[in-house]
């Protein structure tokens, strides 16, 4: 069902919120962590609603969608409860026929604490590492996360982990592998970004097929 209201956006530190002008538990019978789409004006997103106690939630608005909007201005809002969020790959302009590139070398990029895994893809996509953090967001990746942001970019891997339990393996000529925690590419014969990596704290990996 859509909800549809007037509200003005309102900041609160560096961050931008709508309220929700109605007790969202009565109104949807819905509880916890609500999942939403939301529409105003010509723009449309998607977020996880804020929970402020008995009922009441905010709708946190982005910097991008904000630069589209006007502070203290009201809007009208169409607001509609969804399963899930969409994945990131759900608009991607690239498909496995069509992907970003052909994966025929790797420029290498320094790997950064905290996005090991954003890395990986940069270096796999041939693409700004910003471009990537932008897609996938901050904070430590996951492999579902990985997968969907080569999804995004077209880029064809195996559908399933390999996970190694720290037995010795041969690694195939280029793949995403998680090691000590961390995610690290592997292409032909050495790992690109980073160095004295300990194969024996190889955990899993993850196949990128390529030419």
């Amino acid at each position: 069902m859509i909800y549809r209201f007037s509200e003005k956006i309102y900041t609160e530190g560096s961050r931008a919120f709508i309220n929700i002008p109605f007790n969202v538990w009565e109104e949807t019978g819905i509880k916890g962590n609500i999942p939403c789409k939301v529409s105003m004006c010509s723009l449309s997103f998607e977020c996880k609603l804020i929970p402020k106690g008995n009922g009441k939630y905010l709708i946190p608005v982005t910097k991008k969608i904000l630069s589209e909007l006007e502070l203290g201005k009201e809007y009208d809002i169409e607001m509609k409860p969804v399963e899930t969020l969409s994945r990131i790959n759900h608009d991607s302009p690239y498909s496995k026929e069509h992907p970003i590139r052909k994966i025929d070398c790797i420029k290498a990029i320094p790997i950064q604490a905290g996005f090991c895994g954003h890395c990986c893809v940069a270096m796999l996509a041939g693409v700004p590492f910003s471009d990537v953090v932008a897609l996938m967001g901050k904070g430590p990746a996951s492999w579902s996360k990985i997968l969907e942001a080569l999804d995004y970019y077209g880029i064809s891997h195996a559908t399933k982990v390999v996970y190694t339990k720290g037995d010795s393996c041969a690694l195939p000529q280029c793949c995403i592998v998680n090691n000590d925690n961390g995610f690290i590419l592997w292409y032909k014969g050495s790992f690109c970004g980073a160095t004295d990596v300990d194969t024996k704290k190889t955990k899993s990996y993850i196949e990128v097929f390529i030419a």
